[in-house]
């Protein structure tokens, strides 16, 4: 899990916004070439929501910047407030998931990039502040 500075905004805040999110990109210790690599995503802001908000009524994205020994981004998608949100209080948005299959050996890094929210007022974009470090590796063996 990481803490990562944002510039978030939205048809209500059309400004951006200097915002702190943390975000946990979990990915398994090692896989084979071939195999099917999981990527899981959950998000909490570190500032509160403006309004109660009913379980599923923030549903979100997060693109995912594979570094390292291969190079791609992909979109952890089915991001969801599983749970109301009271005003006041933090968000928690659980259930981001993308994958990928490992074709080659080596180490793959994972960092958080663009991240997409829609609740059922309004969409919000928000954006890296500067380069993140990666949250997360997978070293990808070859088959024996």
């Amino acid at each position: 899990m990481g803490r990562f500075t944002y510039l978030s905004s939205s048809t209500r805040q059309p400004t951006p916004e200097e915002s702190d999110i943390e975000i946990t990109i979990t990915t398994p210790d090692e896989v084979r070439i071939g195999e099917v690599l999981n990527i899981e995503v959950t998000l909490r802001t570190l500032h509160p929501t403006i309004k109660d908000r009913p379980a599923g009524d923030i549903k979100g994205q997060v693109n995912v910047h594979i570094g390292g020994d291969h190079e791609e981004v992909v979109l952890a998608a089915g991001l969801e407030n599983a749970n109301r949100v009271f005003a006041g209080k933090n968000v928690l948005l659980t259930g981001g998931h993308a994958e990928i299959v490992a074709e080659k050996p080596g180490t793959y890094t994972f960092t958080p990039g663009e991240i997409g929210v829609t609740t059922s007022d309004y969409p919000l974009k928000s954006v890296p502040k500067g380069e993140l470090p990666f949250d997360s590796k997978t070293v990808v063996v070859e088959v024996s």
